[in-house]
């Protein structure tokens, strides 16, 4: 790979390779590009709404400036066990998104009137149960518990000596959650976003004006190490990593990256060999909702 520029934001995900081929012949190859893993379930909380039921992320493909059609694979897994059959048995998107007006509901409320040979076989898979939550009259409903793995692939030739430029753009997923004192204290998150002095200071500063104590926190994540399947490390790496406001606070794991602007930060690298995926951590203050009369 001669080069990768990464563009990272919560509302866009655009990348662009530069790949040369060495042989003296064509090569004409399968390629796969996996999206992180999402949890469904109370660990996982995304915005769905309006999204393909298929593609999922909007992706998009060009290959030397021509469009590409990919095809997608979406898994489900339970520790480990994939159970997209079994959800298939019941009519159970993967995706756990339903298409057309009222369909989410109807999805739901027919997961919840599941007969009970039906639950017993879900229960049995770990994958939904009736348990942990309670509709109105106590009547269970239905928790849904499985990683989501979806992966983009075609099929593209690299003419031989030449080098071709490859795109891919795509409205990702990100999971958000609430950030208190108590997460920013947590070592798991400190480590997994290499969170600095400066930014905890930051954070504290902010968690200390917030009214509830409370920060928006946007988790996005980006497959990096299982794509280096080309020959040798990405010859020159540039990120760039975008902020939703300047208002925002980021965190991530990448050795030399700095502020390009109010809500920019870049860092560029040198036969790059990523040894992990990147997780960025995005913070801000909660939205004020505001209430009508």
């Amino acid at each position: 790979m001669e080069s990768e520029d990464l563009y990272l934001s919560p509302g866009e995900v655009r990348v662009v390779y530069r790949f040369h081929n060495t042989s003296n012949h064509d090569i004409a190859t399968l390629v796969a590009f996996s999206l992180p893993v999402m949890t469904i379930g109370e660990q996982g909380n995304y915005d769905l709404e309006g999204r393909d039921p298929v593609d999922l992320m909007d992706f998009k493909v060009t290959a030397e400036g021509k469009t590409v059609e990919p095809k997608v694979e979406i898994r489900a897994t339970r520790f480990g066990v994939d159970v997209t059959d079994v959800l298939k048995r019941y009519d159970i998107p993967p995706t756990m998104i339903a298409s057309g007006e009222g369909a989410r509901s109807a999805l739901n409320d027919r997961l919840d009137d599941l007969p009970q040979d039906a639950r017993n076989e879900l229960t049995r898979y770990g994958v939904i149960d009736w348990n942990t939550a309670f509709g109105a009259a106590d009547k269970p409903l239905a928790s849904t518990h499985w990683d989501r793995h979806i992966t983009y692939y075609w099929f593209q030739t690299s003419p031989a000596g030449r080098t071709i430029e490859v795109t891919h753009h795509y409205k990702p997923v990100p999971r958000h959650f609430f950030f208190s004192k108590e997460e920013l204290a947590n070592p798991e998150t400190r480590k997994l976003y290499c969170i600095d002095q400066s930014f905890a200071s930051a954070a504290q500063a902010a968690l200390k004006q917030s009214s509830t104590a409370i920060l928006a926190g946007t988790e996005l994540k980006y497959v990096l190490v299982t794509g280096g399947n080309w020959l040798g490390p990405i010859k020159k790496f540039n990120l760039t990593v975008e902020k939703p406001s300047e208002k925002a606070l980021v965190s991530l794991c990448a050795d030399g990256i700095k502020r390009a602007s109010p809500t920019t930060f870049t860092m560029s690298a040198d036969n790059y060999a990523p040894d992990s995926d990147l997780n960025v951590l995005f913070v801000e203050p909660m939205p004020v909702l505001i209430r009508s009369r």
